[in-house]
């Protein structure tokens, strides 16, 4: 569903989309998914991960507890079976919540590369499954340009290099691509 969203459209079109592609219906309980600098991972999960907490897995920066599991299961889409999915912080990533605390991994993840107006979708691995560049004046809507210099950074900070070389490699390829849909 990932690879289908337009990235070029108007930004609040854009966002609905990729919260409808990570399996949650857009409502009170979604409205920070993608729309900041943190809540970018699309995290799917097994029905006996939906209700875990950071109490075990401790992903530095986040709350002790981090209560997701009754958020979860009231916004996942049920039509797309058993589990849950969410839109997670991706702090320390790839040693995030979704990774740590919900024992998965992203179906995909939401970059902004450079920081710039240009986004990249990626899947666990890093590799590019989607690009473009929403419009419209907020983007993201908490934080807007901040949001986005915060992202990048978060994903440039990451204690694994391997992953941050992996997230600039898939801006570098989508630029190419494109510049070249553009010529």
């Amino acid at each position: 569903a990932a690879t289908s969203i337009d990235l070029n459209g108007e930004w609040s079109l854009v966002r609905e989309a990729l919260v409808n592609a990570c399996g949650l219906r857009v409502d009170g309980s979604t409205s920070h998914c993608f729309e900041d600098f943190n809540h970018v991972d699309c995290c799917t999960m097994a029905s006996d991960s939906t209700h875990r907490t950071n109490e075990e897995s401790l992903v530095p920066g986040m709350h002790r507890v981090n209560l997701l599991g009754p958020h979860i299961t009231q916004a996942s889409l049920a039509s797309l079976g058993p589990g849950g999915s969410w839109c997670t912080c991706h702090l320390n990533s790839p040693f995030d919540v979704c990774h740590k605390q919900f024992g998965s991994s992203t179906a995909f993840k939401l970059v902004w590369c450079e920081g710039s107006t240009f986004a990249v979708l990626t899947d666990d691995s890093g590799n590019l499954l989607n690009f473009g560049r929403p419009r419209g004046d907020a983007i993201p809507g908490y934080g807007a340009a901040i949001a986005r210099k915060k992202d990048w950074t978060v994903l440039m900070q990451s204690p694994n290099q391997t992953m941050s070389t992996r997230w600039a490699a898939a801006c570098d390829q989508a630029r190419a691509a494109f510049v070249h849909d553009e010529l």
